[in-house]
């Protein structure tokens, strides 16, 4: 099954890119000006205060700060699909790839929303793959489904 979900998420890639070697980036303007999630953050935004952290120069994600009186999380909305990324903010700085597994109960709510707007919260093993694709900030041999779906940086924010 991982193998069949990775071979959906590279042809996912190769589509929406149109060149692996010379990647079209017009998905992301098209995202922006349609905010395809409102309603989801609408939903967040009542539950939780929430910052826009979405850098348009490296990100192909929406990237929210969510927080409470006790915690911070990132999401990240893939602007390519309904693929969605949760990390925890850890009072050290670091940051903690959140999946169901490892969840505490708020954020077995913010999955929980997630997937009830059909999102698909993506494991850390299909992120870790590596794609080929030719990115500005991520050597290409460091380029995995995380850089491609959600952000061009070349540590992958659980690693920093």
């Amino acid at each position: 099954m991982v193998t069949k979900d990775i071979q959906i998420l590279t042809e996912l890639i190769a589509h929406k890119y149109k060149s692996l070697d010379e990647p079209d980036y017009s998905f992301v303007n098209k995202a922006i000006a349609s905010k395809p999630y409102s309603s989801l953050i609408r939903v967040f935004k009542s539950i939780y205060v929430i910052e826009d952290i979405t850098d348009i120069n490296d990100d192909v994600s929406f990237r929210y700060l969510l927080s409470n009186s006790n915690n911070k999380w990132i999401i990240e909305l893939s602007m390519l699909g309904l693929y969605a990324v949760l990390l925890r903010a850890q009072n050290s700085g670091k940051l903690k790839l959140v999946d169901a597994d490892n969840a505490l109960s708020e954020e077995k709510e913010i999955i929980s929303l997630l997937r009830k707007h059909q999102f698909e919260i993506l494991m850390q093993y299909i992120l870790e793959q590596h794609v080929v694709l030719n990115l500005f900030n991520t050597d290409t041999e460091n380029v995995c489904i995380y850089q491609a779906l959600f952000s061009d940086t070349d540590i992958l924010p659980w690693k920093a």
